[in-house]
């Protein structure tokens, strides 16, 4: 139906620059920072539950603080790019890895093929994509893909037709990928 947002409750400290994902039952807030505490990022990992309205509830942590990092998941699983801590110079290649339904901290998923914050991300049941991002000083264009029920490395998917970042990103089911 058509109306305006009504309040369903707040994260555990004022967040930006976290990431969110979700599953059928559960949303998933991870990491970003708290903007009255400077610009270093958090670890935290909280969750709500769809269905009703609540406060979020700590769920763990990230293998360590990042901010501006992107989130992409399944009904299963949640995952988490790159991302940095601090200044824009001090950035991350790593892939975390969450079980939603699961309290816990987050997992060592493998890596993306570059190191770099502010990724644009989507994703259906099998596959999840970044795309673009800053590594710093310079914008780019590159595009990852894992395998969401698996650990490993990205793997390299091809590249944007224009260098960005802090891109939108969302999927139906392919993403506007071209399907697969």
């Amino acid at each position: 139906t058509v109306g305006n947002a009504v309040d369903f409750g707040d994260t555990t400290t004022p967040l930006d620059g976290s990431a969110g994902l979700a599953s059928p039952t559960r949303g998933v807030i991870c990491g970003g920072r708290n903007p009255d505490s400077g610009s270093t990022g958090i670890s935290n990992i909280q969750f709500i539950t769809i269905a009703s309205k609540g406060n979020a509830v700590d769920d763990g942590d990230l293998t360590h603080r990042r901010k501006d990092l992107a989130g992409m998941s399944n009904s299963t699983r949640g995952i988490l790019s790159g991302g940095r801590d601090g200044s824009a110079a001090i950035q991350f290649s790593d892939i975390d890895f969450i079980t939603i339904a699961s309290l816990g901290n987050a997992q060592d998923f493998g890596n993306l093929t570059f190191t770099g914050a502010y990724l644009a991300s989507a994703s259906n049941q099998i596959r999840g994509v970044t795309a673009g991002g800053l590594i710093s000083p310079n914008y780019v264009n590159i595009i990852n893909f894992v395998t969401i029920a698996t650990t490993g490395d990205a793997q390299d998917f091809g590249d944007l037709t224009n260098r960005g970042y802090a891109l939108g990103g969302l999927s139906d089911s392919h993403g506007g990928l071209g399907g697969f």
